[in-house]
């Protein structure tokens, strides 16, 4: 499959040099109202350049000249130039026959430009905290580090998929201290606290009620910190809980992850620490070790004043092993906006640090806005709790099944008003069948539902959370696209044709609606080669 876009601006640029040899100028290539693209170079070189350097006296002319120049080229058909110097044109229907009747002989996956150069890609997104359950705030991150990932895979890269999780910090003396006050016995007897938030909740409270218990979590911490083998058993058994809780969100969203989260580089921070110490970028303010950028006055912690160490040590740590040690090309971290400012820091000292070097390394803090109520506020429950992911995609899934299900009731009845009085075996058995398999069908339109919602909105903006918009059978959502796919499929089954069967070479483009598909679906690899300049990914 060829990149349409970029054939066109090739042919353009061929035409501006021959109709105007003296001049250096890039085609500028717009969609046209008029026609599939539109050239608006005519009026831009007229304002540029003299009457007597073009060789014509108006923009009219001048585009009748680079018209003029595109009437053998092949991919185009109707060139026409207008008053203003706009040049438009149609791609000829035998361009997009061509290209179509490649698509339809390739066998697998769609075959589209891959990248010119295999780059080392690692994607860090989701990134829950442990002890804790994941909520609507991971939703985002989620499918969205998901999909850019499988872009960054289908054009050819080399892709990681990192999970950041919070497993390390102060808390966890809270919760290793609560653990061990509540179930002394719980090697022999473990408890339940697959309820992570509750769990979480009653440790804090314990922890802000009672000083007795707060003096203890703190030195839990300190053992935390040193090493100490009871403290670390207990701190691995809570990881492990929160581990298993987030795979069965994973799964339902069919996301794979490669977890390396804070712990992950304890090790190594005070080696980070002194390695920028080395290289004359660490200040003490007030106590602490301060990393100052160019890009902001207040400064990266890399210590802090009572010496332990924080997110922005971890963060440092982190963006150096992928960057040193693991070698990687790119790098893409997938949070919310709030966050661009420290990346924005983090990658700027990395800079600094001689880690990062663009242009031959890339990093890109890809944010994203808030999930609202339906009220402009947080999205969250009518207790004010925040809405848990879990509880998100059973109710998502709910809807679908309930929909599902008042659709089989309507089939029924058509099939009982056909039938006479009653449904015959036949009816009757493809039902049992269906209602076996409405589960599945119920879970695959909710999931695909939340995710394509939320994939369809520009990153950058807030949108308000909807089940109804999610699973409206009509416009640009999933549902609508399911069943429309599921339409085609009865079309063809209704005909008897086996669309593997189908020759490619009696494929015909006649009518606008065909042509107006072709041209769009020509445009996929052009689409596929912005979004990985941008991470835009909503187009």
């Amino acid at each position: 499959m060829q990149a349409l876009n970029v054939q066109v601006k090739e042919a353009f640029r061929r035409a501006l040099a021959a109709a105007f040899p003296s001049v250096d100028h890039a085609p500028i290539i717009t969609v046209s109202k008029f026609g599939d693209f539109q050239c608006n170079s005519a009026m831009a070189l007229f304002k540029q350049k003299s009457k007597e350097e073009l060789g014509v006296q108006s923009p009219k002319e001048a585009g009748e000249k680079i018209a003029a120049q595109l009437k053998d080229e092949s991919l185009f058909s109707n060139v026409q130039a207008s008053p203003q110097g706009f040049v438009t044109v149609d791609i000829s229907g035998a361009w997009l026959c061509k290209d179509l009747k490649e698509i339809l002989k390739q066998k697998g996956h769609l075959q589209v430009p891959q990248a010119e150069k295999k780059l080392r890609v690692m994607v860090d997104f989701s990134s829950p905290n442990v002890a804790k359950e994941m909520h609507v705030g991971h939703l985002r991150s989620t499918i969205i580090g998901e999909s850019i990932c499988r872009i960054l895979a289908f054009h050819g890269h080399e892709v990681q998929r990192i999970n950041h999780i919070g497993d390390w910090g102060t808390q966890f003396g809270m919760l290793i201290e609560y653990l061990h006050s509540q179930f002394p016995d719980y090697k022999a007897n473990m408890p339940d606290i697959s309820d992570l938030n509750a769990f979480y909740k009653k440790a804090k409270a314990a922890f802000d009620a009672d000083e007795d218990f707060k003096t203890r979590s703190r030195e839990m911490v300190v053992k935390l910190q040193g090493g100490d083998e009871a403290a670390l058993e207990s701190w691995r058994l809570i990881c492990d809980v929160s581990r298993k809780e987030f795979e069965k969100v994973y799964k339902r969203l069919d996301v794979s992850l490669e977890e390396r989260g804070e712990s992950y580089y304890n090790a190594v921070l005070p080696k980070v620490v002194q390695e920028l110490t080395d290289k004359g970028m660490i200040t003490v303010s007030d106590g602490a070790k301060c990393v100052f950028t160019k890009v902001s006055e207040v400064p990266l912690m890399a210590v802090k004043s009572d010496g332990g160490f924080g997110y922005d040590s971890t963060d440092l740590a982190a963006v150096r092993d992928r960057l040193v040690e693991r070698r990687g090309d790119w790098l893409i971290y997938v949070t919310d906006l709030g966050q661009e400012e420290h990346f924005t820091k983090i990658f700027a000292a990395a800079e600094q640090a001689g880690w990062h070097l663009p242009p031959k390394t890339r990093l890109d803090h890809m944010g994203f806005g808030v999930v609202q109520g339906q009220d402009g506020k947080r999205f969250k429950t009518r207790s004010g709790e925040v809405v848990k992911l879990v509880d998100l995609l059973d109710e998502a899934k709910a809807r679908a099944l309930k929909e599902l299900r008042r659709r089989k009731e309507e089939e029924k009845e058509e099939e009982k008003r056909e039938s006479g009085d009653g449904c015959n075996a036949s009816p009757c058995t493809g039902t049992t069948v269906a209602d076996e398999e409405m589960d599945n069908a119920a879970e695959a339109i909710g999931y695909s539902a939340v995710k394509y919602f939320d994939l369809k909105q520009n990153r950058h903006t807030d949108y308000k959370f909807s089940y109804d918009r999610m699973l409206d059978p009509k416009g640009n959502t999933a549902v609508y696209m399911m069943y429309a796919y599921a339409r085609i499929c009865a079309i063809f089954r209704k005909a008897d044709v086996d669309i593997s069967t189908l020759d490619p070479e009696e494929l015909k483009i006649e009518e606008p609606a065909e042509r107006k598909l072709a041209v769009t679906l020509a445009q996929f690899p052009d689409v596929l080669a912005t979004i990985l300049d941008d991470l835009h990914i909503h187009r």
